[in-house]
């Protein structure tokens, strides 16, 4: 005879999707573009200015409630870092979250 507690483990589970982010548009003179493409466009346009990585949100994007700039942040940060490992950009020595191009 099965315990009843574990027959009764599997049933009646549903599975939790984890919520989709929204797609958060771009200014646009962005859009259509991948985000790593309009990261390199902001950065050529205003070369050789540094910029923190703020500032290049709010200029690719715009002006962003505080959720949407933290969803937005999470993936400028990747593509900098993989944008900067592939020479795409630089970052400014000795300034934390500063690219330039």
């Amino acid at each position: 005879m099965k315990n009843s507690s574990t027959t009764a483990k599997g049933r009646n589970h549903k599975q939790v999707l984890p919520a989709q982010p929204k797609d958060i548009a771009m200014l646009e003179e962005f859009q259509g573009q991948f985000l790593i493409d309009a990261l390199s466009a902001f950065l050529e346009e205003n070369a050789p200015k540094p910029f923190h990585i703020d500032e290049i949100i709010n200029g690719i994007y715009g002006k962003l409630d505080a959720a949407d700039f933290k969803q937005v942040k999470v993936k400028a940060q990747n593509e900098l870092s993989r944008g900067h490992r592939t020479g795409r950009f630089y970052r400014v020595p000795n300034k934390l979250g500063f690219y330039t191009w």
